[in-house]
């Protein structure tokens, strides 16, 4: 009896595990966590694992953390599109992002990206120490401390949406070593 009973037991949490594995996450976007744009954009294109219901949206602020106006959300299947009234200038961008998956469980999340597109350079400005300045050197520097951002915040993107179904996982281990404890004593 008690070995049929674990095998029940066993089954039904492989099911829940794999349901809770099973939530939707960010497959890609565009911009990408960590990309570096030298071109002009006002649009952030963002396409999820599942089906994303209504209610799903996002945030974009600068590195100040200043909220920048979204002018249009659209939801279409797997992909949420935000339409800006201007381009974004050069700086640094974050987007929070919250969907509702197809599974009606809330989910969110983070990247963020940086504008640098070309701007028109005085050609007289110079650095402190009266050098000409580089600006392929100033872009060099940038580019390298905006992909050890982007990797940082990919970790702590996936450590956010792992935890839950691990959570599950030890819960439902818990209520079985639980009732099977019960099961014994009772014997």
């Amino acid at each position: 009896m008690v070995k049929k009973l674990f095998l029940i037991t066993f089954i039904l949490f492989m099911v829940s595990v794999n349901y809770a594995f099973g939530h939707t996450g960010l497959e890609s976007s565009s911009p990408q966590a960590g990309e570096v744009i030298e071109a002009e954009t006002n649009e952030i294109k963002m396409t999820f694992e599942t089906k994303i219901e209504q209610g799903s949206t996002f945030e974009l602020s600068n590195a100040n953390g200043n909220a920048i106006s979204i002018e249009n959300i659209n939801l279409s299947n797997n992909q949420m599109i935000g339409s800006l009234s201007n381009n974004l200038a050069n700086g640094d961008y974050k987007v929070n992002w919250k969907i509702i998956g197809a599974d009606g469980h809330p989910i969110e999340g983070e990247f963020s990206f940086t504008v640098n597109a070309p701007t028109v350079v005085d050609p007289t400005e110079k650095n402190e120490d009266g050098s000409q300045k580089n600006a392929e050197e100033d872009k060099e520097d940038l580019e390298s401390i905006n992909e050890e951002e982007a990797q940082t915040e990919q970790e702590q993107t996936k450590t956010k949406t792992n935890w839950i179904p691990s959570l599950i996982g030890v819960l439902i281990i818990a209520v079985i070593g639980s009732f099977l404890w019960i099961m014994r004593k009772g014997k």
